[in-house]
């Protein structure tokens, strides 16, 4: 029998919050953790490298194929993080960018049943430390968070969000 080995995404969680400042503006913060595989990881470690960013910044500490995204928005502003480092952009970061838009998209077309969260990540410490770098999260927000509707709308947010700085920063 032959074996069959997954490439490409998996064990993605995705969370949200949402709170209203002072003035009465809506803030959201998301964030995104993904375990990058095969033709994927290449292209995200070939995007960095076009992107001049130092690797030992954008990589994830715990484990380096996982990617860990983190964005921030306020009413006219936008911020996107990859592993706790603000993605500022700029001509050298677009590739950057551009990758992030298209993991975003696949994530957000997937069909449901073919989201694959590993029993050994879901239970283990990296999964617990790694959505928020620092925090443990309880078994019931844990299957929250992986969630295949909710993980691909989050994508999908996540994406809207990068279109957006994408379109502030060719404006200027």
């Amino acid at each position: 029998m032959n074996n069959i080995t997954f490439t490409g995404v998996k064990n993605i969680c995705y969370c949200i919050e949402r709170t209203v400042d002072m003035n009465d503006f809506n803030n959201q913060e998301r964030w995104m953790n993904i375990e990058l595989t095969g033709h994927d990881l290449h292209k995200f470690r070939a995007a960095l490298k076009r992107s001049c960013l130092p690797r030992k910044h954008y990589t994830n500490p715990l484990k380096d194929n996982f990617l860990h995204i983190n964005t921030y928005s306020i009413p006219g502003e936008d911020c996107i993080a990859i592993n706790n480092n603000i993605l500022e952009v700029n001509d050298e970061t677009l590739p950057m960018f551009t990758e992030l838009a298209r993991l975003m998209r696949k994530i957000s077309d997937k069909d449901e049943k073919e989201f694959v969260v590993d029993k050994s990540y879901l239970y283990s410490k990296l999964f617990n430390t790694s959505i928020f770098m620092d925090n443990e999260i309880d078994n019931y927000s844990a299957a929250k968070m992986h969630n295949a509707f909710k993980v691909k709308k989050g994508a999908k947010a996540i994406n809207k969000l990068i279109q957006r700085i994408m379109e502030r920063y060719f404006a200027e």
